[in-house]
């Protein structure tokens, strides 16, 4: 019998790699091992204060966000709360879309049930200076299930001028990420892929 860690090793063989590099210098943090990840950027000609302004307006995201489609803030039962500000150490329900819907999306569009996914996560970073933030699953029981998403901003020199560099990674380990990676590591990376491409959108139209 192959042990777990053999296990995921061949998962890990089995899924497309997925990597969104770009030419400049990540703000997230150096990534950590896991079974798979999924991230991406986008460049944005917007202001970096209205990025974060943006990403942060968790009630906002029906109106255009393809991938989580609901984030709010909710009390340790999950009763949302009526200051929907982030906050470290918040409880963060996401009901995601996986695979994301098409673009543009709006508040009035109803989620599939064949794809919708819930999580109940904490919030485990709002950094205001740096513009980062940072949520994790709530593991019940650990270890099964490990994954924290990063999304930074940063100012970044293009040819056009300077602009807001949008990047987010979520890193999964332990053994639930083996049956994840096998099942919708790919429609997963999809949707980081279309909420970069929904908030580049956003912004630049506004």
């Amino acid at each position: 019998m192959i042990s777990l860690r053999t296990f995921g090793l061949y998962v890990l063989l089995a899924c497309p790699v997925l990597v969104s590099s770009h030419p400049y210098e990540s703000h997230l943090p150096p990534a950590t091992p896991g079974i798979f990840k999924a991230e991406a950027y986008a460049v944005i000609d917007a202001p970096i204060d209205k990025v974060w302004e943006v990403l942060l307006d968790f009630p906002s995201y029906p109106k255009w966000n393809p991938f989580a489609r609901k984030m709010v803030i909710t009390n340790m039962m999950g009763t949302p709360l009526e200051d929907q500000t982030p906050r470290e150490n918040a409880r963060l329900r996401i009901e995601a879309q996986i695979p994301p819907m098409k673009r543009p999306v709006n508040e009035n569009q109803r989620s599939g049930l064949l794809s919708s996914q819930t999580s109940m996560e904490n919030v485990t970073l709002i950094d205001h200076e740096n513009y980062i933030c940072a949520w994790q699953a709530i593991q019940l029981p650990p270890p099964l299930l490990a994954a924290t998403r990063y999304s930074a901003l940063s100012v970044v020199q293009t040819p056009d001028g300077p602009r807001t560099l949008y990047e987010s990674r979520e890193i999964f380990g332990s053994v639930i990420s083996i049956v994840l990676a096998l099942l919708m590591a790919g429609n997963v990376q999809k949707g980081f892929e279309e909420q970069a491409l929904a908030l580049k959108e956003l912004l630049e139209s506004s």
